[in-house]
């Protein structure tokens, strides 16, 4: 109890991100010395998901269904963290710190800006995808040890974390996927008032889709820092801050064969798909239309 209320307590929003990560560093030690790393390691994850329910609808619609039932989110499959540049390697050495080890890594940076570090905990089933902006040529680091510095544009994760904050502090996750009956939950939820993008994977093996995004409101100092350094235009910056940007999703997944990976064309479609800005413009069109 002592353990699971150091997490779920943790402060998450600092002036200095600096030292959210340095604060979280002292927790964690602490926690581990309570109850041992697999157990720490799954109460930090409990209240991840907590977290991010709190923060999405369908999130919550859907673990009242499991909890019904005694699941719980027994299903998960993987935790997505989306991180800055500034702090990747800090997120990844606390995973590491829990005894996570290393799967794939992806260097899609050529193709679509963006990296990113599958990491496995074999005691709890764990499983983190943490994504990442990443420059064409550092596809030849290894970026999850080697410091990132701020790139000279924002990808897709970097704005979403410039607008949100690291899911490793204020924004939390960017999303939960668990495994379902791929139809039946799109066709449940959508009952529940819930609506499902456009399959991102679509194959006998792979079927995977993003409930419609949260949107958040943004906090009037990160759009201004975003735009003194030019990461954001005007119209962009006044459109989320009267609107907010997307933030978080369910995800629906449904895997056969014994498939576990990910098919990185398709999640460089899926990222660019969630891109705050394209979305704005396809809502700011159907807004505009409606009004007339």
């Amino acid at each position: 109890m002592t353990a699971r209320e150091l997490w779920r307590t943790r402060r998450r929003d600092f002036v200095d991100d600096t030292s959210g990560f340095a604060y979280a560093f002292e927790v964690q030690e602490k926690v581990i010395g309570l109850v041992g790393v697999d157990v720490a390691c799954d109460l930090f994850f409990a209240e991840e998901r907590a977290y991010w329910e709190f923060r999405n609808l369908a999130g919550r619609i859907q673990k009242r269904r499991q909890d019904s039932m005694g699941l719980g989110w027994g299903n998960h499959d993987h935790h997505t963290f989306r991180c800055s540049r500034r702090f990747f390697a800090d997120t990844i050495e606390f995973f590491c710190r829990f005894g996570f080890a290393k799967r794939e890594r992806y260097y899609a940076g050529a193709e679509a800006g963006w990296g990113a570090q599958i990491l496995e905990h074999l005691a709890t089933g764990i499983t983190v995808f943490a994504d990442v902006d990443l420059m064409p040529e550092e596809t030849a680091i290894d970026f999850t040890k080697q410091r990132l510095p701020d790139g000279p544009r924002l990808g897709t994760v970097g704005l979403w974390c410039g607008l949100h904050g690291d899911s490793f502090l204020q924004a939390g996750m960017h999303h939960l996927e668990a495994r379902f009956h791929f139809a039946l939950l799109r066709d449940q939820l959508a009952k529940a008032g819930i609506k499902t993008m456009k399959p991102f994977s679509d194959f006998p093996f792979l079927r995977q889709a993003f409930t419609e995004g949260e949107r958040w409101p943004v906090r009037e100092e990160r759009l201004q820092k975003l735009l003194s350094s030019g990461l954001i235009t005007k119209d962009q910056a006044l459109a989320f801050k009267n609107n907010g940007a997307v933030g978080s999703h369910l995800e629906n997944l449904e895997r056969k064969g014994g498939f576990k990976g990910f098919n990185q064309s398709s999640v460089s479609v899926i990222i660019k798909a969630t891109d705050p800005r394209s979305i704005h413009s396809e809502g700011q069109a159907k807004l505009d239309t409606a009004r007339i």
